[in-house]
């Protein structure tokens, strides 16, 4: 059994550094412009074991005065199960404790453990107390394309397909990623994690991975209300079936739409909830390549500040966070 470690960053930007990455070296279709946010880890190497719990602990401060994280558990789901539907028994992946004092945030908060087998995951839930801003899964690294599952405030669970199943590989480190933050007036604190349904891998036909097409240049201008779009072209045949809708706290309107032949279909065109960011599961859909995926966000900047792109409360983002199979190789992002 390893020892379990935990690293706390500063307003730290897993998604900031990895789009920023993947963008330099691949080149992005996004019709959007504007800055980049900005953000820094400072990390330790850590883990807990997939084949039982153990515990460690972390500090770390965030934005305004900071804070800390203090504790972490974590254990590897043992249990099987089946998807499409038929949820099994739900056991925690791995989670993370901690504390924060009033108005202090943690952008950045690190938990990991390496498993000693292969982990076949049919449905994921985020475990998401009070002041649990998201959680973010991720292969090896917080890296460009190593990410495997995101959740925000008030995330459903997520049941993929009969036949369907998401990957966690033997021997390589998953790292989970808090962003916790205290809008209270009084202290504040939690465990945080991620909890599965496994199958077996006779179970899985075709194997899953999640997708971030949207923008990451954005300009939200202060006292106004602003849209960007971003558009990608897929290059691979692929089959999506389910949709997070991503902002922060001043998007007001989200819409997805699919172009299919030609054809435009509008996966999802509804008004935005910073308290209510479900996973939207559908009936899947192909498509081929030369079809588009956009992404289109507004929001209302009440501040008197100019928004862009980060991980803070305090800044934007704008993806049409997706799951789809079979995998590809467009480290993630649409980007291609």
């Amino acid at each position: 059994m390893q020892e379990a470690v935990s690293r706390v960053a500063r307003r730290g930007g897993w998604l900031v550094s990895a789009a920023a990455v993947a963008l330099a070296s691949v080149g992005c279709g996004d019709d959007s412009s504007g800055s980049e946010g900005s953000g820094g880890a400072a990390a330790t190497s850590g883990g807990t074991e997939a084949t039982g719990p153990t515990s460690g602990t972390a500090q770390g401060g965030g934005s305004g005065e900071g804070g800390g994280a203090t504790g972490s558990t974590g254990q590897g789901s043992g249990s099987t199960g089946s998807g499409g539907g038929t949820p099994g028994n739900w056991t925690a992946l791995i989670t993370g404790e901690w504390e924060l004092g009033t108005g202090e945030e943690i952008t950045s908060g690190i938990f990991g453990f390496v498993p000693d087998r292969d982990i076949f995951v049919g449905a994921i839930r985020p475990i998401a107390p009070e002041g649990t801003h998201h959680t973010i899964l991720a292969l090896g690294d917080l890296g460009a394309g190593n990410y495997i599952y995101a959740s925000g405030v008030d995330t459903n669970e997520l049941i993929f397909p009969e036949g369907v199943g998401l990957r966690i590989p033997a021997g390589q480190e998953v790292i989970l990623q808090l962003h916790v933050y205290n809008p209270t007036p009084g202290p504040l604190g939690g465990v945080s994690g991620i909890e599965i349904i496994e199958l077996t891998e006779a179970e899985v036909t075709d194997e899953a991975e999640i997708f971030l097409p949207g923008p990451v240049a954005l300009e939200i201008p202060p006292q106004q209300e602003t849209t960007q779009t971003g558009r990608c072209t897929v290059n691979g045949e692929q089959n999506v079936f389910a949709l997070f809708p991503h902002m922060h706290k001043l998007g007001t309107h989200f819409k997805t739409t699919l172009t299919l032949g030609g054809e435009e279909t509008v996966l999802h065109d509804e008004p935005y909830e910073f308290e209510h960011q479900p996973f939207l599961s559908f009936e899947p859909i192909a498509m081929q390549p030369g079809d588009t995926i956009e992404t289109s966000c507004t929001w209302n900047n009440t501040t008197n500040q100019e928004v862009s792109f980060g991980e803070s409360s305090e800044s934007e983002m704008c993806f049409s966070i997706m799951y789809r199979w079979p995998v590809q190789q467009d480290q993630g992002f649409c980007i291609f």
